[in-house]
């Protein structure tokens, strides 16, 4: 086998530490793949021989820093989109097409392709196949989608329960029949009592034949992932960092792992400004808190400052943002 079919990436929830870990790494990483859509780019990604690094993202500029950062594609968790949204935890209260359109405004004013997290991606073949069109018309580059029924995910897996593995294999040929060229991630979370991934498996390389260009799958160590790709011919996707599967290279390296790091970028924003409400509470300022703010220069990139002037200029404005000097 190819050592791009085993080639295997991640996007992550991850110890806050590691996001610094995979900065050198982004640095060095090859650029994005220019031209054609965001599913042909993300495809090419995701099959070269260097790790693919795509952290969780939260909104529009925090996938702008993981642009001006190197790395060559972002995730949007359904978590995020939940805690935007609605103010909750991931247990299924954001709609999958509420999950499809929050990614897709990111995927439409960014130059990296989004790989987004869409549940179920609408529980009956059916609504599959409408959102994973709505998906690719929004500019989604990869679309991830689990086996697991929505009591399930409302109990926070509390409530057993996946769908068949039959169900599953037809909701992967609607997605695939309804989509072009992005790319389909088909998550398997089928239980394992006694930690017997026999059932997880077999699923995993059902869903592979079923058309799922790559499978997330979560194993125990780097090399459960090396056994896993033989079996199931297709890269492999998994949340590295945690207790199971340390994010360290050697053990990605062993388990020919694509790697991208993620900590929870929202809960990491959140602190910063937690800790600036509480200096601002009882100090009357914030100076330690702004000692930790995005400085002027990263902010013009990330809003895209200087286009935006161009773009006023050859319009008669004045620039809004920044002092620029006419011509």
């Amino acid at each position: 086998m190819s050592t791009d079919r085993r080639e295997f990436f991640q996007v992550a929830a991850a110890a806050s530490g590691l996001i610094a870990a995979a900065m050198p790494q982004a640095a060095t990483a090859a650029p994005a793949p220019q031209g054609g859509s965001m599913g042909a780019r993300f495809r090419a990604l995701m099959n070269a021989p260097d790790p693919l690094l795509c952290p969780e993202t939260y909104d529009m500029l925090s996938t702008r820093l993981v642009w001006a950062h190197g790395f060559s594609g972002a995730f949007v968790g359904s978590s995020v989109v939940n805690q935007a949204l609605a103010g909750l935890p991931d247990q299924g209260i954001a709609t999958v097409n509420e999950l499809v359109a929050f990614s897709s405004v990111i995927a439409q004013n960014v130059d990296i392709p989004i790989l987004t997290d869409v549940d179920d991606f609408g529980n009956t073949p059916l609504n599959v196949y409408r959102f994973a069109k709505m998906a690719e018309r929004g500019g989604i580059g990869a679309a991830a989608f689990d086996d697991r029924m929505p009591m399930n995910r409302a109990a926070a897996y509390n409530s057993p329960g996946v769908y068949s593995k039959e169900r599953m294999i037809d909701n992967i040929h609607a997605a695939a029949d309804a989509r072009t060229d992005m790319v389909l991630i088909a998550r398997c979370l089928a239980p394992t009592p006694n930690n017997d991934y026999t059932e997880m498996l077999d699923r995993a390389a059902a869903y592979a034949e079923a058309g799922a260009d790559c499978i997330w799958i979560g194993l125990r160590t780097p090399q459960d992932y090396v056994k896993a790709s033989a079996m199931v011919s297709k890269p492999l996707m998994a949340v590295v960092g945690g207790a199971n599967f340390p994010a360290t290279a050697d053990a990605m390296k062993a388990a020919h792992v694509s790697v991208g790091q993620s900590a929870s970028l929202v809960t990491i924003a959140l602190g910063a400004v937690d800790r600036a409400l509480a200096e601002l509470k009882n100090t009357g300022h914030m100076t330690e808190a702004q000692k930790g703010a995005l400085s002027r220069e990263a902010t013009n990139k990330i809003e895209l400052v200087e286009e935006l002037n161009g773009r006023s200029l050859k319009y008669h404005l004045p620039s809004g943002s920044a002092a620029v000097e006419r011509p």
